[in-house]
């Protein structure tokens, strides 16, 4: 469980990280669920449907970025880039979106609806 060194916390200290991390993810993040077709696996020589589920938080502050991985799983990875500063990224996907999703649904608002297919795509299996 990707949020199990959560539960050590208050209960009031929680559910503040979750509303900070859906704050964050409003704001300066992405939630990817779409369908797309691929044709990578070698065992199969024909496309195929394969789904995006993922959500990520990109910016040039590393020590937030390092506080999502800390907090919630996961590891900062560097994007550099030639003229501007670098940028650092925390990524969670499949289960580990659906975790952090199911836990920051309440507090999300832009991102409500996409988190929320999140949820309904693995329904009972979560």
């Amino acid at each position: 469980m990707v949020l199990k060194e959560c539960l050590g916390l208050p209960m009031a200290s929680l559910s503040e990280d979750f509303a900070y991390l859906a704050g964050l993810l409003d704001g300066e993040g992405c939630v990817t669920y779409k369908q797309y077709w691929d044709r990578k696996r070698k065992d199969r020589p024909h496309k195929y449907f394969c789904w995006r589920i993922q959500m990520e938080i990109v910016m040039t502050h590393k020590p937030t970025i390092q506080w999502c991985a800390d907090k919630f799983g996961g590891k900062v990875y560097l994007k550099p880039r030639k003229e501007h500063k670098m940028q650092y990224r925390w990524r969670r996907s499949f289960r580990d979106a659906l975790e952090i999703a199911l836990a920051i649904v309440p507090y999300s608002v832009t991102k409500k609806d996409k988190l929320q297919q999140i949820i309904d795509h693995y329904g009972d299996k979560a």
